[in-house]
């Protein structure tokens, strides 16, 4: 049995393919996109409980993807953590923002993305 659904979107092939073998490893199902129009074409269409986003890819960053789902009542309460090479202040202020759970950067540790993971879809279901 699945313990969620997580969207993995990065434009970044190998990085989909890791994130994906160690969160199905890990018990997740797991869908991905390769840029901010499939992200948000994917998040309405498998409503997972949880997106692992990237900030800079092609057809919508990740902070538009992430605007664009705000407003989207289907998408509107999924939890966003970002993982991206981006750490300016901009991006920061912008994930705060836009109400992004976490903010992982790359190079990233395995474990301290999915303790995120499990703490955010905990922190979901509590809310719900």
């Amino acid at each position: 049995m699945s313990k969620g659904k997580i969207l993995v979107v990065d434009d970044e092939p190998d990085i989909v393919h890791s994130l994906s073998l160690r969160l199905g490893a890990a018990g997740y199902q797991v869908v991905s996109a390769m840029d901010g129009l499939g992200a948000t074409k994917a998040a309405i269409e498998h409503q997972p409980d949880l997106i692992i986003l990237d900030i800079g890819m092609p057809a919508g960053n990740g902070h538009v993807v992430v605007e664009r789902l705000r407003h989207i009542a289907a998408t509107s309460h999924i939890p966003v953590i970002y993982l991206t090479a981006r750490t300016n202040e901009e991006d920061y202020r912008r994930a705060r923002e836009g109400g992004v759970a976490k903010y992982i950067t790359k190079p990233f540790d395995a474990v301290v993305l999915l303790a995120a993971v499990e703490d955010q879809l905990e922190r979901s279901r509590l809310c719900t």
